[in-house]
């Protein structure tokens, strides 16, 4: 198949059937029953908050790799368990697997395989690891496959088969999170936050004052009323090699002495201080502050819940609106803050037992201004079926002043009964057919607001977003442009929305996903009314060179739903890519050298 042909969304691509799909899974499981055959069966039991996990490798070669992460959760062999994985590797079993029926072009970067939707038969491949994860819902099986023991980088031995354990447990009420939890035995800290942000350093330098340590990567979550639980996943920690000396005394020293090639970071395996569970009383983010005491400060709970949630929903395969609605339901429960990070380590600590001792004082966030007027746009082209969605959306971000303006773009369907139907006044301005982006710059020329925000029609704000941009806003007044993910969300049959795959594997500059200070339309100018597609791009793209501040949100900020109206729907990349715009893209962009 061409790249040409190739749709624009991969969830345009057909569904496999449910009877292809256990097909799959049957292959591979008659190639994982040959390999234990050929290599022999070693079984290793574990206990993970209550639930028996039996490991059968095949043959030796993947256990001393993949089990010690997991060594605190070993128990004596019980039967039955409730849920059996297989574990086994090309290489040293001389087994080949069974080729996916699918195309590369439908592999994800976070693992998803396009195509395979199977409530009962789960399906990943992870590139950056190249191995292949299959469960079986209703026959509490699953498969880990890898091409070879050799070489295997740092990040799925220090957190091994956490696809699998991730789907499985959360069957049974349970959610892993991508954070670290630290704090005294009776009180943990969750500590969320993407990727570089120091959530290892802070986690381990409070286990090195004698805190209690859960997790430094992913832990495991259990929410009761009242009550939020965190349990001891892996007992590794992903830390810059540049620090192990700092943290030497905790335990064994990575693969070796050196990261595996490609790796950023190496592992330790901890000897101590660990605990199987703590109960968390409150949640944190972090940043890097220029002072050598760690301070706590308010946070808008929106940046909060977001943040935690889409950095979860980025690294787990399936992860859902199900994943979502735990995590925002499971912060409700405690109090939430921004730890920002003193230079001096041993301060680190101290605000950790400090925010572990309830009830904590702490200066709520400063109000110095009324909540400023949002104008939010919709652009609507025979869309009436979806505008009362797009306004509820806006209504439940709960801002007390917004003015929604509802440009019709030329429809033919019952938008005036549409609108009178809503229960909130909206503006509403007209135009013949022109397109999205002049529908755009039409509202824009009457919106009231300084701060500017747009919405396609049969999208969706999550609850959360506006308060959080408006947060971003306030404290970063340099900022032009506020922007976070979007998240793919496709129609089933029954009309409800589901999510798919990642928001890091979608277009990254969705207009709808950003909230924008009004004068950057007077540098960036506003959306070429010429494109019907692309526009986003385009407008992204000019502002960039124009010297406009986009700042990039760790959560999802957009609901983008797919169905069978869209106008991108089946559309290829030549499609969405007019001439119009390749002439652009080749013209240079004057700039102001000058400065």
């Amino acid at each position: 198949m061409g790249a040409a042909a190739i749709p624009s969304h991969r969830s345009d691509l057909p569904h496999r059937s449910e009877a292809e799909q256990q097909a799959y899974f049957d292959d591979v499981l008659a190639c994982t029953e040959a390999a234990q055959a050929r290599a022999g069966r070693i079984s290793h039991d574990l206990l993970l908050a209550g639930t028996r996990i039996r490991l059968i490798f095949a043959g030796e070669a993947l256990v001393p790799l993949l089990l010690p992460a997991l060594a605190h959760l070993q128990a004596p062999p019980a039967d039955p368990p409730d849920l059996t994985l297989h574990v086994w590797d090309s290489a040293s079993t001389g087994t080949e697997i069974s080729p996916p029926p699918v195309p590369q072009h439908c592999f994800s970067n976070r693992g998803d395989i396009w195509t395979f939707h199977s409530q009962r038969v789960l399906s990943a491949f992870h590139g950056n690891e190249f191995s292949l994860n299959l469960l079986d819902r209703a026959r509490h099986t699953g498969i880990f496959w890898v091409r070879t023991s050799a070489g295997l980088p740092c990040r799925i031995r220090a957190s091994p088969f956490r696809t699998l354990l991730g789907w499985w447990m959360a069957g049974k009420g349970h959610q892993i999170v991508h954070a670290a939890v630290v704090g005294p035995p009776d009180a943990g800290i969750l500590i969320t936050g993407s990727a570089g942000v120091g959530k290892t350093t802070t986690a381990l330098a409070g286990l090195d004052a004698g805190l209690s340590w859960v997790g430094d990567e992913y832990v495991l979550l259990t929410a009761a009323p009242g009550r939020l639980t965190a349990h001891c996943l892996y007992r590794t920690a992903r830390i810059n090699p540049s620090d192990m000396s700092r943290f030497a005394r905790f335990g064994p020293r990575l693969f070796g002495e050196q990261a595996s090639a490609g790796d950023a970071k190496a592992v330790m395996f901890l000897d101590h201080g660990l605990m199987s569970s703590l109960p968390i009383v409150a949640a944190v983010t972090l940043r890097f502050g220029t002072e050598p005491e760690t301070k706590i400060e308010p946070i808008e709970p929106a940046l909060l819940v977001g943040g935690a949630t889409y950095t979860t929903l980025a690294q787990l395969p399936h992860a859902d609106q199900e994943t979502a609605a735990f995590i925002t339901a499971a912060l409700a429960q405690i109090t939430g803050y921004r730890l920002v990070l003193g230079h001096d380590p041993a301060h680190v600590p101290e605000a950790i037992r400090a925010l572990a001792s309830q009830p904590l004082a702490v200066a709520p966030l400063p109000q110095t201004k009324p909540a400023p007027l949002v104008s939010v746009i919709i652009p609507v082209f025979n869309g009436a079926a979806f505008i009362a969605d797009a306004v509820a959306s806006l209504l439940a971000q709960n801002h007390p002043q917004l003015e929604i303006i509802i440009v019709d773009d030329g429809s033919t369907d019952a938008i005036d009964a549409a609108i009178e139907a809503l229960p909130v006044q909206v503006r509403m301005l007209r135009q013949a057919n022109a397109g999205p982006a002049a529908a755009r710059n039409l509202g824009l020329r009457a919106a009231s607001a300084d701060i500017i925000g747009f919405l396609d029609v049969d999208d969706l704000w999550p609850a959360g977003k506006l308060a959080a941009a408006l947060a971003w806003f306030e404290a970063h007044p340099e900022c032009d442009v506020a922007i976070g993910q979007a998240q793919l969300m496709e129609r089933l049959d029954d009309g409800c929305y589901q999510y798919v795959g990642s928001p890091n594997d979608n277009f990254a500059y969705y207009i709808g996903a950003a909230l924008f200070r009004r004068p950057v339309f007077d540098r960036a100018g506003a959306f070429d009314p010429l494109l019907r597609f692309s526009e986003d791009l385009d407008w992204f793209t000019t502002a960039a060179h124009s010297g406009v501040r986009i700042d990039r949100l760790d959560m999802v900020s957009l609901h983008v739903r797919r169905h069978p109206g869209n106008s991108t729907r089946n559309k290829t990349i030549v499609d969405l890519t007019p001439v119009h715009l390749l002439r652009k893209a080749l013209t240079p962009i004057a700039t102001d050298t000058t400065r």
